[in-house]
């Protein structure tokens, strides 16, 4: 898959927000360098929510589904 066809990607753009926050980046240069993704900017919502509890909830949510991926794509 080439790069900028992985822009296009709502998995991708999930994945590359949740992953920069999980390794500390916050606020709105979260999804910079991906530029505009609408996948990008829900997630971005969720992970900037006021209340820890849903922060650390759409996080775990994120996490999950990028390790679901990565499973799936080692057993094939």
């Amino acid at each position: 898959m080439r790069a900028d066809t992985r822009r296009d990607d709502p998995d991708f753009a999930r994945a590359f927000v949740a992953f920069r926050y999980f390794a500390g980046a916050r606020g709105g240069d979260l999804a910079e360098p991906l530029g505009r993704s609408e996948a990008g900017e829900r997630t971005l919502e969720r992970l900037s929510h006021p209340d820890r509890q849903r922060r650390a909830e759409a996080l775990a949510l994120e996490v999950g589904r990028i390790v679901r991926a990565l499973e799936q794509r080692c057993l094939r």
